[in-house]
């Protein structure tokens, strides 16, 4: 089921418990029906509460993982989204039942209790459940009047004096809105690991975005996302803020649109007490973050047996306010590096410092938000830093860095995020100079679904800024870590659109770093890079092209395949690559003859043993018929933009015309072009609102019309037929960004042949259209 029919029944009908599992998703939801469940059935004082919806809309969490405890979380809101806030309930106090178990079907219940749900709190619940054993997997539910939840599973910290072998976990950040469906987050809850580390921008602020209602309704929209609910009912979380769940780059008490009014510094406070408490409301948190007004303590630290220490940092609450603007850089400013300027604040700072002393652990981790390494976007002789990022408050950094020389921690990590990109970076001594010290490493993850548009401006920075070992702005995921007492691995974990939950996640990359060795080393393998096809002729032979490189030091045989359906044809290749040696490799896929196709076909690299990186993408393939000889073979598009070889042109200025035989009548459309892919792929008409007349000449006979539709660039909605007011064919669900489909239908000419007009019109995405191309061909 999509996700907007999915909300529209959840808001408009009362949902039962089993219709609730099967839309959020089996793992979301483990194992609830069916079960005995006594210790639930037990009379309360709400036993006889009914909810117009299922009161657990928004799932169940858990978070803050110790030896003996964890914070279990859910909210009551059977209509999530109400523009009141309250998440449809009343302004009552609800008594919420809870229970774990060392099982899923709750055989073996270990603790149970109750937590009171109040309106003050948004009726959300943060039960922490205390004698648990340490490094033990359990599973949970909560039950409110005759409802029962969905069960989630979570896990303990094992105990700071446990040897620990090995550490398994996922680095999430930045997951703007994609309409509900997150592919990292789908990929994500497969990983065998032991937590989920999100370093902040869990939701994005809108402008109107101020008051306590419009934080719980846009924190509520998010959590309707099944792959979200999915992955918090898998794993615990420990979660941390960035500036997006507040307001774009605020730092301390100050708004990024800090004006001249006299009450500018009460209203931004007023809006960051709102945002602290939506905040607090919908993730598992324990009750020592419990916002007091403006003001949340929400460092903390985690340990994990003898192998790791995260110290989890706040970087905005206590920071002083950016020296300069500009992006993704600026002029450095002379104020960055005033000793008196902080990031951290002094007493954050100093605890800080105070784990790295006292720490245990083989790995000292600092989770934190903003890219800690220098960063210079001037290629030339001046400095362009980004000063919302540890550059704008390099004394801050440069305290830290000198203590970590100074007293040499065990193998100090920066794990960050913020900047929805991929990055590996050597923290050194000194930035400006390449041979000096590297003093530790810090690996930034990608968003899990927020663009990268700056990426070209890091790109050409590159060069000047030899401690970043690895960029890549491209793709959008999450990082998975394996850390034993010998190692540090990070594997770079992307999907080809963030919004498809059927894209599937690829290693981009994997790098090591080594006990007592600071500086992240890449691990060698077959390296692919994005692939690419043209618009291919019907039962023609074309190169579907793949670029791929050796880094393994040693000869490998690579082979590529792609399956094909029924009516395709494909044949492999396979070289022998050297080391370092690349090569594309070039599949020769042939489509169906008879009819237009699209198809997203499945990209296979084997290369023995060895490993596989980069991202295998499912390739959208698009075919026409070679349009000379057909009544119509259209290119719809820009004006100016190329044509495909064998047809014509079909932009904004093709108003009817009898002699062409098709043009736009009345209300013309608009058109983009995206400059990508070939020329059929690249551009499109378009338009919304009153239908558009296009106007064909149907010759004598009745003739298939086939009509493209997709977006190179971005996700688009449904493109609807119509003609004499009667439906002839619409494109279905909404297409992610890349994605084609062809839609066809009759048109009859009759004896003598005739004009036809096509009625088009969309309903989803505010109603956007798209047409790509039209063939006509006779039956």
């Amino acid at each position: 089921m999509d996700h907007e029919k999915w909300l529209k029944e959840m808001n408009t009908k009362k949902i039962d418990r089993r219709s609730f599992l099967g839309m959020t998703g089996k793992t979301a939801a483990v194992a609830t029906l069916g079960l005995t469940i006594p210790s639930m059935h037990q009379a309360d004082a709400n036993e006889e509460l009914t909810f117009s919806d299922y009161p657990f809309s928004l799932g169940v969490a858990s978070g803050d993982p110790l030896p003996d405890s964890v914070v279990l979380w859910t909210r009551l809101a059977p209509n999530p989204l109400a523009e009141d806030g309250r998440g449809g309930m009343i302004q009552k106090n609800f008594t919420v039942h809870w229970e774990m178990a060392e099982d899923e079907d709750f055989t073996k219940i270990v603790r149970s209790g109750t937590e009171v749900a109040t309106p003050e709190l948004g009726h959300s619940v943060h039960a922490e459940v205390f004698g648990l054993r340490a490094g033990k997997e359990y599973y949970y539910r909560f039950k409110a009047g005759n409802e029962i939840s969905p069960v989630g599973r979570t896990k303990t910290a094992p105990d700071s004096s446990d040897h620990l072998k090995s550490l398994s976990f996922a680095i999430a950040s930045c997951q703007s809105w994609t309409g509900g469906r997150y592919a990292a987050y789908k990929n994500m809850i497969n990983e065998d690991i032991d937590f989920v580390l999100h370093l902040g921008d869990y939701v994005y602020e809108k402008r109107e975005t101020e008051t306590l209602a419009d934080f719980r309704i846009n924190h509520a929209l998010y959590k309707t996302s099944p792959d979200l609910q999915a992955a918090h009912a898998k794993f615990p979380f420990i979660v941390t803020f960035d500036d997006h769940e507040i307001e774009n780059n605020w730092a301390n008490d100050v708004s990024q649109n800090d004006g001249e009014e006299s009450n500018e510094r009460e209203r931004f406070l007023a809006l960051r007490a709102a945002a602290f408490q939506a905040f607090y409301e919908h993730l598992p948190l324990r009750r020592r973050s419990k916002p007091n007004g403006s003001d949340m303590l929400l460092y903390r630290k985690f340990t994990f047996g003898d192998l790791a220490e995260f110290s989890v940092m706040d970087t905005r609450q206590y920071r002083d306010d950016q020296p300069a603007d500009g992006f993704p850089g600026a002029p450095l400013h002379p104020e960055a590096s005033n000793p008196s300027r902080t990031l951290l604040g002094s007493e954050q700072g100093y605890w800080v410092l105070k784990n790295l002393e006292q720490s245990r652990s083989r790995w000292n981790v600092l989770a934190q938000q903003t890219i800690m390494a220098q960063f210079d976007y001037d290629t030339g002789t001046g400095i362009s830093v980004n000063h919302d990022q540890w550059d704008g408050y390099s004394a801050d950094r440069d305290r830290l860095l000198t203590y970590i020389k100074k007293r040499r921690p065990s193998n100090p990590v920066v794990l960050s995020g913020d900047w929805h990109s991929s990055w590996v970076n050597d923290l050194k001594e000194d930035f400006n100079n390449p041979k000096s010290e590297t003093l530790a490493t810090e690996f930034v993850g990608t968003s899990i679904s927020s663009g990268c548009g700056w990426k070209e401006q890091v790109e050409a920075a590159l060069s000047v800024n030899p401690h970043v070992k690895f960029f890549n702005g491209d793709y959008r995921g999450y990082i998975s870590c394996h850390v034993t007492h010998n190692s540090w691995k990070s594997d770079y974990k992307v999907v080809s659109s963030p919004s498809n939950p059927e894209a599937a996640a690829s290693t981009l990359a994997s790098f090591s770093v080594q006990n007592g060795k600071p500086g992240a080393i890449q691990i060698g393998g077959i390296n692919v890079s994005g692939a690419t096809a043209n618009t291919m002729f019907a039962g023609k032979p074309s190169p579907v092209s793949i670029p791929v490189s050796n880094g393994a030091n040693k000869h490998v045989k690579v082979t590529v395949n792609i399956p094909v359906p029924a009516g395709w044809k494909s044949e492999s290749e396979s070289k022998v690559l050297e080391p370092s040696e690349t090569a594309t490799f070039e599949v020769m896929v042939t489509p169906p003859a008879s009819v237009p196709a699209a198809e997203i076909l499945k990209i296979e690299v084997n290369a023995d043993k060895t490993a596989v990186y980069g991202l295998l993408e499912n390739i959208q393939v698009v075919s026409v018929p070679y349009g000379e000889g057909l009544p119509l073979a259209l290119d719809a598009g820009d004006e100016t933009s190329p044509v495909l070889p064998s047809f014509t042109k079909l932009s904004p200025k093709n108003t009817w015309d009898v002699a062409s035989g098709y043009g736009w009548v009345g209300k013309v459309p608009s058109s983009r072009d995206r400059k990508k892919t070939d020329p059929l792929q690249r551009d499109f008409t378009l338009s919304r609102n009153e239908p558009t007349i296009l106007r064909l000449a149907v010759p004598i006979g009745v003739h298939k019309v086939y009509i493209l539709t997709g977006d190179a660039s971005y996700g688009s909605g449904n493109t609807i037929i119509r003609s004499d007011n009667k439906f002839l064919a619409e494109s279905g669900n909404e297409l992610s960004p890349g994605q084609f489909r062809w839609i066809h239908f009759d048109l009859d000419g009759g004896n003598t042949g005739k004009e036809v007009d096509l009625e088009i019109t969309g309903e989803l995405q505010d109603g956007w259209w798209r047409i790509a191309s039209l063939v006509m061909m006779k039956q």
